[in-house]
């Protein structure tokens, strides 16, 4: 039926950001509207979006922006294997650290022989 209609959206949390900073999202996201009625949806398919509805100090100027959930761990994705990677690196030099030091402290030590055949070239 052509007229007007009303929409509302059952997802308060789409856009949640601190007070005084901005909501940015890269992002896509997929908002879906659903008439008062429920007749009627609208999927909105949103990427690259930045809004700030409150605190605006000046015309087409955002705050601080606030990542949102996806962006923060499609950065998260980004960083972890680095820092993983980073940390076995670490262990790797650690290890032959260890080893050298151990190697170098047993090197001037008088070996025993363990076979006792070898006992009657000692003497």
């Amino acid at each position: 039926a052509a007229g007007k209609h009303t929409a509302s959206s059952h997802r308060l949390s789409a856009f949640v950001t601190p007070a005084g900073k901005s909501y940015e999202c890269q992002a896509q996201q997929t908002i879906t509207l659903v008439s008062s009625d429920h007749q009627k949806s609208v999927e909105l398919l949103l990427s690259e979006v930045r809004v700030q509805p409150f605190d605006i100090s000046a015309d087409f100027v955002f705050s601080e922006e606030h990542k949102c959930p996806v962006d923060q761990r499609e950065q998260l994705e980004e960083t972890l294997p680095l820092i993983l990677g980073l940390i076995l690196g670490l262990v790797i030099v650690i290890t032959l650290c260890v080893y050298h030091v151990h190697h170098k402290l047993t090197a001037s030590q008088v070996q025993i022989p363990r076979d006792r055949s070898q006992y009657k070239h000692m003497g």
